[in-house]
C-alpha cells in the first residue's frame, strides 16, 4: 500500500467522522437517522482503530511522525 494513499485515508476517515458526529448531534428525532449515523461512526471508528494497530506503524518512521506531529498541531 503506498504511503500516500494510507495518509489520505487516515484523513478522509477522520474528516467523516467529524462530520457524522456534528450530524448527529443536529439530528431532530429522526430514529432511522440516528442509528444510521451511530453505525457509521462505530463502522469509521473500528476501520480507524485497524489502520492505526496494522498499518500506520509501518509507515517509515519520518513519515509517521512528520504527519502526525502536524496534524497534532493544526
Amino acid at each position: 500500500m503506498a504511503y500516500v494513499y494510507l495518509l489520505d485515508m487516515h484523513k478522509f476517515i477522520t474528516q467523516r467522522l467529524a462530520v457524522s458526529k456534528e450530524t448527529l448531534v443536529n439530528l431532530n428525532g429522526d430514529l432511522a437517522e440516528k442509528k444510521y449515523l451511530e453505525g457509521r461512526i462505530r463502522v469509521l471508528s473500528d476501520f480507524q482503530d485497524f489502520l492505526a494497530k496494522n498499518y500506520i506503524p509501518k509507515l517509515p518512521r519520518r513519515i509517521r511522525e512528520g504527519y502526525f506531529s502536524q496534524k497534532n498541531t493544526t
